[in-house]
């Protein structure tokens, strides 16, 4: 897999997350794949799911509880079949405002277009807030 056909796979993916289509993302994960948010486990409120389940289920979980409004890749790196992509989200949880962050993903993928593991560095408290004005 070249960059741009690296790139298109994650974007298509997170076109599929911005949609909260589970069915699409579910075609991407490789069977054993994993996601985790990182930072302290036991600092995250159970209403996060950091990655204690395989990567299907963890973002599934996620796309329950957070809506993204809007996706913007700032920059992106790729070197074989890893990749470390800098993003601005707009999202949102439990009817609050919308509000915007920066994440940072490390992906890894493999040549057949199949995530192995995702990486996800994020405003960890911005989250917890939001979920706590929210109520949930």
């Amino acid at each position: 897999m070249d960059r741009a056909e690296f790139l298109q796979t994650i974007d298509s993916l997170y076109a599929a997350r911005k949609a909260g289509d589970k069915q699409a993302l579910a075609a991407y994960w490789a069977p054993d794949a994993v996601f985790r948010i990182a930072g302290e486990a036991k600092l995250m409120s159970a209403a996060v799911p950091a990655g204690t389940e395989g990567a299907k289920e963890t973002v599934e979980a996620l796309i329950d509880k957070f809506q993204f409004h809007a996706l913007e890749r700032l920059n992106a790196v790729v070197e074989g079949n890893v990749a470390a992509i800098h993003w601005r989200v707009t999202f949102s949880t439990g009817g609050c405002a919308p509000l915007t962050t920066e994440i940072c993903d490390l992906w890894t993928i493999r040549d057949d277009g199949k995530v192995v593991s995702l990486l996800q560095f994020t405003d960890t408290a911005m989250l917890l807030a939001t979920l706590e004005r929210a109520g949930g």
